[in-house]
């Protein structure tokens, strides 16, 4: 209990710490994930020790699921499939086409370059690394100066696939425990549709219910702005809540909730705090993934992975964006800024805890974690210190091409979806300025 109280009260502290200066730390090429990950190397066991505590503790267990579930509850609902399917081209081919094709190289890849893998872990790590993570490439969906298609269609791209990768990470697992602890095959499969089946049933039935029931209740005033904010949160609770009590899987439920939600809510996304949350507890989980996954294990990390790591950040995903976008007009400067911000974050992240946590039986686990987490730190670095400077000299292409803009796929106008933060700076030019002295 002990451990516990001290866990929270660092996480607390940090959170508070980091809020203070968070202004400041926007406008320089720092991005906040690698600050909290830094912040985990130095606390944890590899550093200072003041953050000791093991991956089954269970604030950290409540953390991972709780953070899990309201990421991909708050990157569903803020899609706005209305307007997805008329601008449909660059966030449907790299979802459709890009996806599949990142996880099929990406295991490739590590079968060949990673020779302890076997092909069930190699596929676990081209799985888990598909999933990109905008918010570590920041200033690419806040510098006005990148086309608002580009903007966009990482944006949206970043927000769907963690959710579209998570039923394929389950088969994965499905797949690997196949002959393990008596699982057999007809056993895992049957699991894994009713899992995924049930938990899509509850949490489209939520939030078909709760969008309509907002609505009534805010447009006839028995509710308000604070509190319909608030309920997103309870939305997911429920959907993550019904999906257990029926057997089905709680992280599809929330992800399910989310996309029936976002079209039969009439109410603003910025009412929407899940987002804010979502985004707090990313914070915490990058703390957490440096201090108990990260630091204790930089010793294991060899040549093979570091190759890895860099060829999956590079190779793999500029192949299959490049693959993706071919008949799409997009020139090469796009193709080559789309395939290098494909940054790999809290969904492999939160996706490694889960395999922690619910696998350890698997002979490989430990290696396709490692695998994991390198290519993410690295992400989180290199992707983190490029943003901005590649995004400017992207932007200064687009505008040098002034005189071709009217044939350029590049000039689309596009829906701007509410994808949080970041984008909601871009879209509104920055609406939360210094406060004026009084």
């Amino acid at each position: 209990m002990r451990v516990e109280a001290d866990t929270v009260l660092i996480l607390g502290v940090v959170m508070v710490l980091f809020a203070a200066v968070a202004r400041r730390i926007d406008s320089t090429p720092i991005s906040a994930p690698m600050i909290f990950v830094g912040v985990g190397l130095l606390l944890g066991t590899s550093g200072l020790g003041w953050l000791e505590t093991e991956l089954s503790n269970g604030a950290i267990t409540a953390l991972v699921e709780a953070t899990l579930a309201v990421v991909l509850f708050s990157d569903a609902s803020r899609v706005d499939l209305s307007n997805l399917r008329k601008n449909w081209v660059l966030p449907g081919r790299l979802l459709a086409l890009g996806l599949p094709l990142a996880m099929l190289l990406g295991g490739l890849a590590a079968i060949t370059l990673v020779g302890s893998l076997n092909w069930e872990g190699a596929a676990l790590v081209g799985i888990m690394l598909a999933p990109t993570d905008a918010a570590l490439g920041q200033a690419v969906v806040t510098d006005r100066s990148v086309p608002v298609f580009v903007r966009q269609g990482l944006n949206v791209e970043s927000g769907l696939n963690d959710g579209l990768a998570f039923p394929v990470f389950e088969a994965g697992i499905a797949v690997a425990l196949v002959g393990l602890a008596n699982v057999g095959a007809a056993d895992a499969a049957w699991t894994l549709v009713r899992e995924v089946g049930l938990g899509a049933v509850a949490g489209v039935a939520v939030g078909l219910v709760c969008g309509p029931l907002l609505s009534w209740a805010r447009s006839n005033r028995w509710t308000g702005r604070h509190w319909h904010g608030i309920a997103t949160l309870g939305i997911v609770a429920a959907a993550y809540g019904l999906s257990l009590s029926i057997g089905g899987n709680g992280f599809i439920a929330a992800f399910a909730a989310g996309l029936a939600y976002r079209p039969s809510v009439n109410l603003p996304t910025a009412d929407d705090v899940s987002h804010d949350v979502a985004e707090l507890l990313t914070m915490l989980a990058f703390v957490v993934f440096g201090a108990i996954v990260l630091g204790p294990n930089l010793g294991a990390f060899d040549w093979q992975m570091l190759l890895y790591a860099l060829i999956s950040l590079t190779v793999v995903r500029g192949v299959a964006v490049a693959v993706s976008l071919i008949g799409s007009r997009s020139r090469a400067p796009t193709v080559a800024f789309i395939g290098w911000f494909g940054p790999r974050g809290i969904a492999s992240v939160l996706y490694s805890f889960i395999l922690l946590e619910s696998a350890e039986e698997i002979a490989v686990v430990g290696k396709v974690v490692d695998v994991v987490m390198l290519t993410v730190a690295l992400s989180v670095l290199l992707h983190g210190m490029t943003a901005s400077s590649l995004a400017r000299a992207y932007g200064r292409w687009f505008s040098g091409m002034a005189d071709e803009h009217d044939e350029m796929i590049e000039s689309t106008v596009v829906h701007e979806h509410g994808l949080g933060r970041c984008a909601d700076r871009a879209a509104h030019n920055d609406p939360d300025p210094d406060p004026s002295p009084t």
